[in-house]
């Protein structure tokens, strides 16, 4: 499994995807976000847990890649208390077509992990992947 966690990798993701790295190689994609609390009636999920979800199930579905962010979410369980809960975030470039993948990935942590609810957001997003010249200069 591979996850980014450095910040400048972060920062250039972010950069492609805020301002549209547009070339000939770019094509029209989703950005999906699974927002993934670790909080439950049985406890925090652990980093060994959260490892082995990703690994049988994220890295299965998108063997292209993915990225996890550490987040912390904010929310009124009632008019005069906010509650936060560490959560991680799973930021997916993907085709339209993979929206079905990205429910059924967040319904299958929904499930495993006991959570009321999963936050997916979904937005457009231009990709172009840039990589390093071969030695054909290509």
């Amino acid at each position: 499994m591979t996850m980014f966690r450095g910040t400048g990798v972060f920062l250039l993701l972010c950069g492609f995807l805020l301002f549209g790295c547009v070339g000939e190689n770019a094509s029209a994609q989703r950005e999906y976000k699974v927002f993934c609390g670790l909080s439950s009636k049985r406890g925090e999920v652990s980093e060994e847990a959260w490892r082995r979800f990703c690994d049988r199930y994220v890295s299965a579905a998108f063997p292209e890649g993915y990225t996890v962010l550490d987040a912390a979410g904010y929310w009124r369980s009632d008019p005069d208390t906010t509650v936060q809960e560490n959560a991680k975030i799973i930021l997916i470039v993907a085709p339209a077509r993979d929206r079905e993948k990205v429910l059924s990935l967040a319904k299958r942590y929904r499930e495993e992990f006991d959570q009321e609810s999963v936050l997916i957001s979904v937005s457009d997003a231009e990709m172009e992947i840039v990589r390093t010249k071969t030695a054909d200069g290509a």
